[in-house]
């Protein structure tokens, strides 16, 4: 799975528009493009195979690390594509909005997280 991964990110470099998006996350957008990477992770369609790929292409095109670090826990948390295809059908809206609401400072707080272990690490 890795080498496709790998192609499909090399693919994914001459197609996304990297170069608009990372004004609004590069390394020095701090909070507000953490917020904003929380939002876009949350928007990716599909599974592992298409987001990380996705991340590494905006990582590579000169994102800020904690900022990657929010997008991919926003992916993780909020999936907007399994909200509405499993969570909301199965568990009801009053659940899924519950557990969004409780969870919308997550992705924020691992990119300052991240960013706070960056500043210690060699």
């Amino acid at each position: 799975r890795l080498p496709l991964a790998i192609l499909a990110a090399s693919f994914l470099m001459q197609v996304l528009p990297v170069d608009a998006l990372v004004p609004y996350i590069g390394p020095q957008s701090g909070l507000m493009g953490m917020a904003i990477a929380s939002v876009l992770g949350g928007l990716l369609p599909g599974g592992p195979m298409t987001s990380f790929p996705i991340a590494l292409v905006i990582l590579q095109g000169g994102a800020g690390l904690p900022q990657i670090v929010a997008l991919i826990s926003g992916w993780s948390i909020f999936a907007l594509h399994r909200v509405l295809a499993y969570e909301a059908p199965i568990m009801g809206w009053r659940f899924a909005a519950l557990r969004l609401a409780a969870s919308l400072v997550l992705p924020v707080a691992a990119g300052i997280l991240a960013e706070a272990l960056l500043a210690v690490m060699p």
